[in-house]
């Protein structure tokens, strides 16, 4: 009995240390499992947002202003200045402000913005800096880079002028406020600041870009330093996590200027809407009203009738041009073609009036040659008296007789190029009509291919000349006798004493001056 007995207790432990392993390795499998689930939501959450552009809270040039001098769905005050290409929010003044907004509100959860400005001054530091803005309400004008305080929303400020003496500006900036702060001026607001960042965004030789990425409660500010004309090549600035702004607000650029002044120009501001993964983002038309639809379809046929009754009074008033097709405004092939080969003619002429010139120039050269060598002769002919030429003289007299031989060859290559520039001339002035002027213009092209295939063997039969005759490559044209000297030695001696003589009386009359302009002390 109690051997049996021993051996269901040791049976009972054996089953109590199995099943407590069981559950060991139950207990796992299900935190693996849990683990893989949260690994699969977190890789859920690391996929892209998707990005959709917002027209209506964006400006890009060119042409970004309209003919009344407003931008699109925007609204500037003050000094603010939109040209074709950006918008200069402040000029290079002192004491200037102003600013651009949106005038329709965003109602976006998720959003991403890519502000291209460009900041530039003549001094060593700049005043007072630039700000984007996301409130409730439009800041039109105030002390806070020209935009109002106490705002409701957020604000990215680029400062660039020093107020604290902390020598940490320029600097990036992002400060929140729920319409109770006032803005620490005194202190650039770095003890209001929830991220920062010091960066010099002044006067850098490509535009500066800024991406603001407010997505899952977290503000990141990106920043392209304007070194590198790669629109994509951004670095980490600044990151605020928990950051809760106005569900509706309206977007803004503002600026100001002080004591000193910068340019502050916004080229480009875009706005895209992100929606998280698994989300449909919404249809455009949902977003666009019926009374607002109806509005844009009434002024479309308003400016079709007015574009139909400008037509028919331009008909009344222009009775000779209704009958003509509006083919005829166009160029046609064969008009291109023929314009390509008259403007391939026109080349071709300007450079063999080139090679003309050219050829002119040596002609004038060597004729020069001619009568020094020429010359020559006859001196040294002259000085032997008995009429026999020396080796020197036989020489001279064979450089005589290449250089007559390029003469002649220099003329007949000046008059095929003359024949070749009557031809091109005689084929710029008959203008063919459009269905025949093919074979004529191609006869002229193949005679003046013709010239120049002649110029060039002419050309290289002449250089094999001159290199199969090396003695003439080592004929020196007779040297000229020395120039006697301009001043000799006795004369520079009597200069310099007489030059130092006067510099000594020079400096006694000095000190006798300053000597008496002493006793009046």
């Amino acid at each position: 009995m109690a051997a049996s007995e021993a051996r269901r207790g040791t049976a009972y432990v054996m089953l109590s240390l199995l099943a407590f392993l069981i559950a060991l390795l139950c207990h796992r499998g299900v935190a693996d499992v849990t683990d893989g689930v949260a690994a699969a939501g977190a890789a859920t959450t690391d996929e892209a947002p998707h990005r959709r552009f917002e027209y209506k809270y964006s400006f890009k040039g060119p042409h970004l202003v309209h003919q009344d001098g407003g931008i699109p769905f925007w609204i500037h005050s003050g000094n603010a200045i939109p040209s074709a290409d950006q918008v200069r929010i402040t000029p290079s003044l002192k004491s200037q402000r102003g600013s651009v907004w949106t005038k329709n509100k965003a109602a976006f959860e998720h959003w991403e913005a890519e502000v291209t400005f460009r900041v530039s001054g003549r001094s060593r530091m700049g005043a007072d800096g630039l700000a984007i803005w996301f409130t409730e309400a439009q800041g039109l004008d105030g002390p806070v880079y020209g935009a109002a305080d106490k705002w409701n929303g957020v604000g990215i400020f680029f400062d660039s002028f020093d107020n604290d003496g902390k020598k940490n500006n320029p600097a990036i900036i992002v400060m929140g406020n729920n319409g109770n702060l006032v803005f620490d001026h005194q202190n650039d607001g770095s003890t209001q600041a929830l991220g920062t960042c010091l960066r010099d965004f002044r006067n850098k030789p490509y535009p500066v870009r800024a991406k603001l990425t407010y997505y899952q409660k977290t503000l990141t500010v990106m920043i392209n330093n304007g070194f590198t004309p790669d629109k994509d090549d951004y670095e980490f600035c600044a990151k605020v996590d928990n950051m809760v702004i106005p569900p509706e607000g309206f977007f803004g650029i503002s600026a100001a200027t002080g004591g000193l002044a910068d340019d502050h120009d916004v080229l480009s501001f875009l706005l895209f809407r992100l929606t998280e993964p698994g989300k449909t983002p919404p249809k455009p038309e949902t977003e666009i009203p019926k009374e607002e639809k109806d509005k844009y379809q009434e002024e479309f046929q308003n400016f079709q009738q007015e574009l139909v009754k400008k037509k028919e009074e331009f008909q009344k008033e222009h009775p000779d041009v209704q009958g003509e097709p509006i083919d005829d405004l166009y160029e046609s092939v064969n008009d291109r073609e023929i314009r390509q080969v008259f403007e391939g003619q026109n080349r071709i002429h300007l450079e063999i009036k080139q090679l003309n010139r050219q050829l002119a120039m040596i002609l004038d050269e060597q004729r020069r040659y001619v009568s020094v060598i020429t010359e020559e002769i006859s001196k040294k002919g002259s000085n032997s008296g008995t009429g026999q030429l020396d080796a020197s003289t036989q020489q001279l007299a064979t450089v005589v007789s290449s250089q007559q031989d390029i003469l002649r060859n220099l003329n007949e290559f000046r008059n095929s190029f003359y024949e070749s520039l009557k031809q091109i001339g005689s084929a710029q002035h008959q203008v063919a009509p459009p269905g025949g002027a093919g074979y004529d213009s191609i006869q002229h092209f193949n005679n003046i291919k013709e010239d120049l295939h002649l110029v060039r063997r002419d050309l290289e039969h002449l250089v094999q000349r001159s290199a199969q005759n090396p003695a003439e490559k080592a004929i020196k044209c007779p040297e000229l006798p020395p120039v006697p000297s301009c001043l000799s030695t006795v004369h520079f001696v009597i200069f310099i004493v007489v030059q130092s003589v006067l510099f000594l009386c020079y400096i006694m009359y000095k000190s006798q001056q300053e000597a008496a302009a002493k006793k009046f002390f």
